[in-house]
This record gives C-alpha cells, structure tokens and sequence, in this order.
C-alpha cells in the first residue's frame, strides 16, 4: 500500500501525493526536466547530486535505466518528483527498473504531484525543497 508524502518548499508552500521508491525525507535543490524524454540523463548526472528532481512529462521509468551506458553506478540525485511513475520498463536495454533502483540507492520519490504547478511555483528562482514520505 502507498503512503502519503509531501513536498515541503523552502517558502512554506506544500504540495502531496504518494511515496514510491525509498521512503524517508531528502532535501536539495529543485531541478525541473521539462522535455519529452532523457530522465536518465537527469537523474543519473553526477552534477546533479544531491539534488531533487521534478519532471513535467506524465511518465518516468518507461525506458528503465541502463547505468552502463552513462557509466553510472547508482542514481545521483537525492529524490525524484514524478506525476505517473512506471513500474516497469519495456525496453530489452534496461538493466534495472527505475523504482528497485531508487530503492536500492536510497533515494525517496513522491508520485500522484502536480509537477506543472510545481514547475509554475518555482520558475524564475532557485528553489529548494524537501520530500517527506514517512509522516
């Protein structure tokens, strides 16, 4: 059963939805991915560590992940806003799925979010924020 989680924005603004991946709390920088595709790129990216990570696009983890192909080891950023999270990937390439892998490296998601609303929340400023999945 999912749990409930927030978003906690630096200015007192709180946005919910549900927990997936790790449970827990992270707190970083808000980055937004506004593209179609690439979410490997972002959260995989090692100058995004530590970060948390919001995407605009419905779905994520689709592709699943193929950290060798990004010479990668684990997930760089330390949480991952997402609106419809997919459980599993369809691709042969994939060498783990986004959510095991987020489990695995300890980094918390919050799912069910409006992420245009968020985006719209945080443009033009930088932003940090913290995900609470365990209340």
């Amino acid at each position: 059963m999912d749990s409930q989680a927030r978003i906690l924005c630096e200015d007192g603004t709180v946005f919910t939805g549900r927990a997936f991946g790790a449970r827990g709390r992270a707190s970083g920088r808000l980055i937004v991915s506004t593209t179609a595709t690439g979410y490997e790129n972002v959260i995989l990216d090692a100058t995004n560590a530590g970060a948390i990570a919001a995407f605009t696009t419905p779905h994520i983890g689709n592709t699943g992940l193929n950290l060798g192909e990004f010479g990668a080891v684990s997930i760089a950023v330390a949480g991952i806003i997402a609106r419809d999270p997919v459980p599993r990937s369809s691709s042969t390439h994939a060498t783990a799925e986004l959510v095991s892998q987020m489990e695995a490296d300890g980094v918390v998601g919050i799912r069910d979010v409006d992420t245009r609303a968020l985006t719209r929340h945080a443009r033009g400023r930088e932003l940090n924020v913290t995900i609470e999945s365990e209340m």
